[in-house]
């Protein structure tokens, strides 16, 4: 067995294992090929760390409630112990524990000798974990039994243990608090679980800051990809830090198992006598028109949020066994910016782009403009592509249900959005193909969408990205992926119009505009992100725009606006419960799922009588 290290050296091994969701054994086997890659030395004890609940992923919602789950956990743990006393190695494993008829998400510690100790995390509502795991403090003892042997058990997480280092170490799970982090621990180890965020205001790793406030060396391993892409994607970053520099991480959002290594010296290891007070700050500026935007670093957003949208259709892809999607162009922003993450996902998965198939399907509203648009940018990206004008079966469903032909009423708006629809998921069961959608954040906020037309789709990876934000995405992301031809052929999408084209053009006069309907989408982004995000009363909200858009809008568009924001956003939100998987993308989402919470039912009169008083006072 391995003695206390003369040269206090640690052999620090970080690894985010490829998952498999809900099945426990399985990847208890991946963990233990990886361990088994691993040389050990007594004079340098190898320690391992994994991400937070990496036995059964941290994505398995209530089937944490399912004793089946939790038993196979154990069952794994069991067998992962079973490999550490065999190999001589140590290693912090991340699972959800039961302990006196309670569930903790818990990481264990394991040795050479066999399990050491568990950790529980202290409060799992930082993570919005609270519905299926209890705080670390409702377990009253300090030990439990665990192969019929005590093992001592902690919300605090720090442990001593000579094999390892001479220091003072501690485990703790998930997003940590200054106050749950020991000052004089020499080494921070962290099962994370991050999700790939691509905010405005970029926030540096939790590791790195947390170096640079103490002395500690820091390692966080935060769950990858491989967890589910219903709401959000997980970053998969590995890193170890040291005065707030990084000295070894992983490559993120990968589908490989992703290892690091660092060999850590505690040698002359400074004692911190003063408590640890660190905490997060941001600061945010009061009238910046662009909220969703980064000022300091646009590309490296836009490369992150292209990057993470990517992952995501590649795991619902991976899960369910397809190598084709079908989505319908209409040379509007939000379906070429899909287009561009199905060909960035496609490349990275080694898939054909010919397996892309983009359709277009032209009605009585839409204009030629659009129509070349589409092709210069389904040319460039090299896919499939199909025209399938909808006029004849539009007009046959129509005379069916007795509608006038020369009424350009909602009905007749919405039967094109539910015909394309229609198309495009047939052809996706014809072609087994995954049908992606299109629909962005702004839009879903607005219900501007036809509830089971272009509102619904097998996966929407527009879902958390903003309209003010996706046009820019889009225009790099072009350039990025397709070169110089693509890069013009995106940039004049994103500058066209923002137009549904579902009613007929008069001769002379311009095709339908959004934002003449709704309002400009800077407002209205402007009202999601403060009214929303930074939760703004309106009046508030409506000073602030005032400042914020003087010499641009008057008091009074604004005023209009917000309006429509306010009702459309509560009258829409049935649409908002029904709808698609799709991926956070920026500091807050809209999935009914864990996001933003609505009653269906809701009423906005609170809401609209202040903005009835704003009015008032404007008019006195």
């Amino acid at each position: 067995m391995p003695t206390t290290s003369s040269s206090n050296l640690l052999n620090l091994c970080l690894c985010v294992p490829a998952l498999k969701l809900a099945d426990p054994l399985a990847n208890a086997n991946q963990i233990q090929d990886f361990l088994k890659t691993l040389n050990t030395d007594p004079e340098r004890p190898t320690l391992c760390l994994f991400p937070e609940l990496c036995l059964t992923g941290i994505t398995c919602g209530d089937l944490f409630f399912q004793p089946l789950l939790l038993d196979a956990a154990e069952e794994a743990l069991r067998k992962l112990e079973q490999s550490c006393r065999e190999l001589g190695l140590y290693a912090v494993l991340g699972l959800p524990l039961r302990l006196d008829g309670q569930v903790f998400n818990a990481a264990a510690l394991l040795s050479p000798n066999g399990l050491l100790r568990f950790s529980l995390q202290s409060k799992p509502a930082a993570q919005n974990l609270e519905r299926w795991f209890q705080e670390g403090s409702a377990f009253h003892k300090v030990q439990t039994i665990w192969q019929h042997h005590p093992v001592p058990v902690s919300t605090d997480g720090s442990f001593h243990e000579p094999a390892l280092s001479e220091h003072l170490l501690q485990i703790v799970i998930g997003d940590p608090q200054a106050s749950q982090v020991n000052s004089h621990a020499a080494l921070v180890l962290n099962p994370a679980a991050q999700i790939s965020l691509a905010p405005a205001i970029m926030a540096e790793p939790w590791a790195i800051r947390h170096s640079r406030a103490v002395p500690a060396i820091t390692a966080s391993c935060s769950a990858g990809p491989w967890e589910s892409s219903t709401d959000a994607v997980y970053s998969g970053q590995a890193l170890v830090c040291q005065g707030g520099k990084i000295l070894s991480q992983t490559k993120p959002l990968s589908f490989k198992t992703e290892t690091i290594s660092c060999l850590l010296s505690f040698t002359d290891f400074p004692v911190n006598d003063s408590a640890n007070n660190f905490e997060d700050t941001y600061s945010f500026s009061a009238f910046i028109l662009l909220p969703f935007i980064n000022s300091i670093d646009p590309e490296g957003q836009y490369k992150t949020i292209l990057e993470t949208q990517s992952a995501a259709l590649m795991r619902r892809l991976l899960q369910t066994g397809q190598h084709k999607v079908v989505l319908g162009i209409s040379g509007g922003s939000d379906s070429s910016q899909t287009l561009l993450v199905c060909v960035h996902a496609f490349d990275q998965l080694g898939f054909a782009r010919k397996d892309i198939l983009a359709v277009s399907m032209p009605g009585p509203g839409s204009s030629d403009n659009s129509g070349l648009r589409t092709l210069n940018l389904v040319d460039a990206a090299g896919v499939t592509s199909r025209s399938i004008p909808i006029t004849k079966a539009l007009e046959g469903h129509l005379q069916d249900i007795g509608h006038q032909p020369d009424l350009f009423d909602t009905t007749f708006e919405n039967a094109q959005a539910r015909e394309r629809t229609q198309i495009l998921m047939d052809l996706a069961n014809q072609e087994n193909a995954l049908m992606v959608g299109t629909g962005d954040m702004s839009e879903i906020a607005l219900g501007w969408c036809t509830f089971n037309g272009d509102h619904m789709s097998f996966y929407d990876p527009n879902a958390g990205l903003p309209k003010t934000l996706l046009l820019r995405v889009l225009a790099w992301s072009g350039a990025y992926l397709l070169g110089e031809v693509g890069g013009n052929a995106a940039k004049a999408v994103a500058e066209a119009t923002i137009s549904p084209e579902l009613v007929p053009q008069k001769l002379g006069e311009p095709n339908q505009a959004t934002e003449e309907i709704l309002g400009p989408y800077l407002a209205h982004d402007f009202f999601l992100y403060y009214g929303l995000y930074r939760r703004q009363t309106p009046r508030e909200l409506f000073w602030q725009a005032v400042k914020a858009f003087e010499g641009l809008y008057t008091p009074i568009q604004l005023l209009t606006w917000m309006r429509t924001f306010f009702k459309r956003l509560f009258s829409q939100q049935f649409k908002r419960s029904a709808s698609t998987d799709g991926p956070q993308l920026v500091e807050f989402s809209l999935s009914p799922r864990g996001g933003f919470v609505l009653p269906s039912d809701a009423s906005a009169a609170l809401w609209l009588r202040e903005i009835d008083t704003l009015q008032q006072e404007l008019d006195s």
